[in-house]
């Protein structure tokens, strides 16, 4: 194991949901709609700052109307990578729940399908994730890993801080597996997940969710893809079954 000091690895730092907008977004030097062009310029010139410059300025260094400027920054919003506050200004986020949140409460109004449907998508995608993680595992993702089961063991029974614990833990195996768009989309998931963690986490129980994350750390900083595989499809299918019995209280509809 490297010493604490060790400097991780940067390939461990989760993505930002950004990173991919200059992939999707058409060039500048295109002929492309104008408000496409202005998101495309504030993302990839403003994505480190906290907050934008005030409207009427912005519009000035840009050299294009308040109006259309307006437009962009509404696109951004929904896409999750602004916060509109009012009175305030305009807050550079990085929240690539936000649209796919909005696409599942079209989609997916009813509560209880959603959480059993997402359910579905981890079996199907976290134990290729762990596999993946424990064939790329590093000393740095191992020490990432053991440091995430302490938070999770100093959580104990508060649910909040349990709920950031896991979520974090998975984000993580899905970072040290190495696929950056599989990464994104767990990040996009983020609200969805919350939603889920809590129901399960209490059906589950706090200490046998702990035990069963501790076994996927063991396979997986061990370089033992089977077991991190096997491991993995045992947790998510134990959540998935309090999933699908958990009774939803009135207070989650359309939530």
């Amino acid at each position: 194991m490297p010493a604490p000091n060790h400097i991780p690895d940067p390939h461990l730092t989760f993505p930002k949901w950004s990173d991919l907008l200059p992939l999707v977004l058409p060039p500048l030097n295109k002929r492309v709609p104008v408000v496409a062009g202005i998101c495309e310029r504030l993302v990839l010139q403003y994505r480190e700052n906290e907050w934008l410059p005030a409207e009427r300025d912005l519009s000035q260094k840009l050299g294009v109307s308040r109006t259309a400027l307006r437009e962009a920054i509404q696109r951004l919003e929904i896409q999750g990578l602004l916060e509109v506050k009012h009175g305030i200004g305009v807050r550079v986020v990085d929240n690539p729940s936000a649209p796919v949140r909005a696409t599942l409460l079209r989609a997916l109004p009813d509560f209880e399908q959603r959480l059993r449907q997402f359910a579905e998508a981890r079996v199907l995608i976290e134990p290729e994730l762990a596999r993946r993680a424990a064939v790329n595992i590093t000393a740095a993702g191992a020490q990432q890993l053991q440091a995430l089961m302490i938070t999770m063991e100093e959580a104990g029974e508060q649910v909040e801080a349990a709920v950031r614990a896991d979520l974090g833990f998975h984000r993580a195996i899905a970072d040290l597996a190495g696929n950056r768009v599989l990464a994104l989309m767990i990040g996009s998931m983020a609200e969805l997940e919350e939603e889920a963690r809590r129901i399960t986490l209490a059906r589950v129980g706090f200490a046998a969710a702990r035990l069963q994350h501790q076994r996927i750390v063991d396979a997986i900083v061990a370089g033992d893809e089977r077991a991190a595989h096997a491991a993995m499809l045992s947790h998510v299918l134990a959540a998935q079954r309090e999933s699908n019995r958990s009774a939803i209280s009135p207070r989650h509809a359309g939530s």
